[in-house]
């Protein structure tokens, strides 16, 4: 019983803490303070996130990583202020994917599709956020429209690398030499040993004493789990 006291004392003060965040956004509207409260809604800020009002399509708030993904104009787009795809068949899958999540009540809704421009993969996350999350959501961010209903996007491509932070820790945890670390990021980006060698000039035999490196110091039995070790502690959350 202490235990369940003490998670709902906490859960309270941060309601509390997001709700007083959201009134100081309400007497000062800068983007410091509207970003400090998506960032309490969004805590995994690190991946392209963007939110929109659901009903409109107007984009409200995007990340760094998001900016950088419009800057490169190979997927996304923002035309008279709406969230757009560079195929047209992608943006009108997902309005009808984010209609019938809204109609459904469900808090969640994927797509994962082809990108046109080349081989990669793009998966689309939909968040819709609810109850007290999604009032201060609202409230801070939405409330110059009474009538709009915010919701979180977030994009992942095929392209993407894991951060390079996580690597670092990752590293330093099982003693990688910059090699090691530098084959263990290609391994994850779907590159074959043939591939890595090509790319690096440099003898498979050489990539593959690298890769067994890796499995003797992280102690993964095969590279299927070694990859599945990677993509757990060091997620990709930025572009290639």
């Amino acid at each position: 019983m202490t235990r369940i006291r003490s998670s709902a004392a906490r859960h309270f003060a941060i309601g509390i803490a997001m709700t007083e965040a959201a009134d100081r956004l309400s007497d000062a509207d800068t983007p410091a303070l509207r970003a400090d409260v998506a960032a309490l809604i969004c805590p995994d800020w690190r991946v392209a996130s963007l939110l929109i009002d659901a009903r409109s399509g107007q984009v409200t708030y995007a990340n760094t990583p998001c900016l950088q993904m419009l800057s490169d104009r190979s997927t996304i787009q923002i035309t008279s202020g709406r969230l757009a795809f560079i195929s047209p068949h992608l943006t009108d899958k997902f309005y009808v994917t984010l209609d019938r999540m809204l109609a459904s009540g469900l808090e969640n809704a994927a797509m994962v599709e082809r990108e046109p421009a080349d081989d990669g993969v793009l998966s689309v996350m939909i968040r819709n956020t609810q109850g007290f999350f999604r009032d201060v959501l609202n409230r801070s961010i939405g409330r110059s429209d009474e009538g709009s209903q915010l919701v979180v996007v977030e994009l992942a491509t095929s392209r993407d690398q894991s951060d390079w932070s996580a690597m670092r820790a990752f590293a330093q945890a099982f003693g990688l030499n910059s090699s090691e670390v530098e084959i263990a990021d290609l391994i994850v980006r779907g590159l074959a040993v043939e591939e890595i060698a090509a790319l690096k000039k440099r003898d498979p035999a050489d990539i593959l004493a690298g890769l067994d490196g890796l499995l003797f110091k992280t102690r993964c039995k095969h590279q299927v789990q070694l990859v599945r070790l990677i993509m757990t502690l060091c997620p990709p959350t930025r572009r290639a």
